[in-house]
């Protein structure tokens, strides 16, 4: 049974282009169960339908939901995707060229820190894809603008630090699956 006030809760979520990932940061800066994805989870198929009634579609995975206009499921190819494909790349180069890990960015302690974002938004690569990807405005703001206010990364509200949710993390495993030898 769906319930009502969640339902609500999720389509303003939704329909305000932010991802339902998994786990949430919660307000004591460790990650915890989203209620708004286990809700979904729950009642897939009545969200899939009610979704598919206006016009959408209700993409659900193992980690995070999100919703794409028409039957349109390559959500890789609408204009934000890129712009946070590029953002992912810009930031996964920088910790990467600093020897860390990919999952520093994952861990609810870890992430990065402003002035790490404050470093690579003067780097000139960066300055070049911005503009390229029509992202004219310093780099914190394109961040807050596409990746945090999406889901796509939270701040962590006891360190200030940003960590990447589960979809964030998504992009880089998808991007390093091919690497991944046994």
């Amino acid at each position: 049974m769906i319930d009502l006030h969640s339902s609500v809760e999720i389509y303003d979520h939704l329909m305000n282009g932010r991802i339902i990932n998994k786990r949430r940061l919660g307000s004591h800066g460790d990650f915890e169960s989203n209620p708004m994805f286990e809700e979904i989870i729950k009642n897939l198929e009545l969200y899939k339908n009610q979704y598919d009634m206006c016009g959408f579609s209700l993409v659900a995975n193992t980690e995070f939901i999100y919703i794409v206009k028409g039957n349109a499921y390559d959500i890789g190819k609408t204009e934000i995707a890129m712009k946070a494909y590029c953002l992912l790349l810009i930031i996964g180069k920088y910790v990467t060229s600093h020897n860390y890990k990919i999952d520093k960015l994952s861990s609810a302690s870890g992430g990065l820190m402003l002035s790490d974002i404050d470093k690579i938004g003067l780097l000139p690569d960066t300055v070049e894809i911005l503009q390229r990807a029509g992202m004219n405005e310093d780099l914190f703001k394109s961040i807050k603008s596409t990746l945090i206010e999406r889901q796509i990364m939270f701040e962590n509200p006891i360190t200030q630090h940003f960590v990447l949710s589960d979809s964030g993390m998504a992009f880089y495993e998808e991007l390093t699956a091919d690497f991944i030898t046994d």
